[in-house]
């Protein structure tokens, strides 16, 4: 397991979502030969939430937080949990958004791209949903930010004239 993969599994566990852990672990149960010592460590505690997060914490306490790819890797592996989900209807994208907001605090980067982007997706869909921004323009902007990753910083501003 590389750290980025650690890394996005800790993030949806702190979110509640355990599911992709058990799925990975079951895979690798499968698939390698001999098992890494993360996933045998893994496979005995991926039920229990905050035993598989302590695991995870130890094993990333290995690596230097330059050493993980949070803004490519584990970006896209977080977007693509957030796309599958959102396209196959299995989680409102209410939920989405609010998903959205504690996966960049979680991550502590949401003061940057693309992380701030997936920040505000989070505060804005309320602002939307009570008519204070134009909920149009935030569907098309968070359709553009699930399936193309198109963050705010990509807008350009229109000239005044």
């Amino acid at each position: 397991m590389t750290y980025e993969y650690a890394v996005y599994f800790k993030l949806l566990l702190l979110c509640g979502y355990k599911e992709e852990l058990q799925q990975y672990i079951d895979n690798a149960l499968i698939e390698q030969d001999p098992l890494t010592e993360i996933v045998l460590e893994l496979s005995t505690t991926c039920t229990n939430a905050s035993k598989a997060l302590s695991v995870l914490n130890k094993y990333l306490l290995q690596a230097n937080d330059s050493d993980i790819d949070y803004d490519k890797a584990v970006f896209n592996l977080i977007m693509l949990f957030l796309k599958r989900k959102y396209n196959d209807d299995s989680i409102s994208m209410k939920t989405i958004a609010d998903l959205m907001y504690q996966l960049a605090v979680y991550t502590e980067r949401y003061f940057n791209e693309p992380w701030q982007t997936m920040y505000y997706m989070g505060e804005c869909f309320d602002a939307a949903e009570g008519g204070y921004l134009d909920q149009e323009d935030y569907q098309r902007k968070f359709e553009a930010f699930i399936n193309n990753q198109v963050c705010f910083c990509d807008y350009s501003i229109p000239p005044k004239g």
